[in-house]
């Protein structure tokens, strides 16, 4: 179906930030060249901005490298790590509303409009003007590309409606105006540069990608008949175990509360 970019992004600064630690699967070559660019006891902080395994594979490894490094997540996201079995001991705990400081800048944390774990975290650089978006603007390309101005406005259409379908399918189910609000909130912080976890850097503002979100709501494979789907699952086994209609149902669960 195409390539997917599975980034990391590193701030270099009077306090490094490390934004997610890529995959495990890719574990030596990412080390290297982090370590190309930076003295790992350098590193201050590791954003994390969800615990699924393409975003925490190489964690412990940098932790260990890194004896300076402190983790950024949220408390779901502490909670997972402790699932996982990670070491929640250097964790920096942000709370609803408190911000990252990095003394020139701070990190302002931020859920983006549309992600696949509910711990996801953000953020808007107020120095830079970067949003860092996790996994939102996702795309399927048929080919790496550098920045996302070397891929076509119709590939790119494309590749980000086949991903979203993906990796968040409710968004075939989703309230269109709620969306377009998120959608335009990052509109108002005027960014003048996305990351993205699994899309080329995109410079130059955020509206091409959110104008493509909201046009693709509802597309996708969310629009056919999913048979994982609560309404086909109950209308099915109703055919053949003989399960109430549903308005006896309703009815029924009335009459019992």
């Amino acid at each position: 179906m195409g390539g997917l970019a599975i980034n990391a992004f590193l701030h270099k600064g009077s306090e490094p930030v490390l934004v997610d630690t890529g995959l495990a699967a890719l574990g030596d070559s990412f080390l290297d060249a982090l370590e190309a660019e930076i003295d790992l006891t350098d590193l201050r902080w590791i954003w994390l901005s969800h615990t699924d395994a393409d975003h925490i594979g190489n964690l412990s490894r940098i932790l260990e490298r890194a004896p300076k490094a402190r983790v950024v997540t949220s408390f779901l996201g502490i909670g997972k790590m402790g699932l996982l079995g990670l070491d929640v001991s250097r964790v920096h705990l942000l709370e609803p509303g408190a911000r990252l400081t990095l003394g020139d800048r701070e990190l302002v944390p931020l859920r983006p409009p549309y992600y696949d774990a509910p711990e996801t975290l953000g953020f808007f650089d107020t120095r830079s003007r970067t949003l860092f978006a996790a996994d939102s603007f996702g795309a399927l390309l048929p080919q790496p590309a550098g920045s996302v101005r070397e891929i076509a406005t119709s590939t790119l259409r494309d590749g980000l409606v086949a991903w979203s379908a993906i990796d968040a399918p409710w968004l075939a189910t989703a309230d269109r105006a709620a969306l377009g609000r998120a959608l335009h909130g990052l509109e108002r912080l005027a960014p003048t540069t996305v990351l993205s976890g699994h899309l080329p850097v995109a410079e130059g503002g955020v509206e091409e990608l959110t104008a493509m979100v909201h046009s693709a709501w509802c597309s996708g494979p969310g629009t056919g008949i999913d048979p994982q789907a609560i309404e086909t699952v109950a209308e099915a086994l109703g055919d053949a175990i003989g399960l109430p209609t549903q308005s006896a149902s309703l009815s029924s669960l009335g009459s019992s509360r």
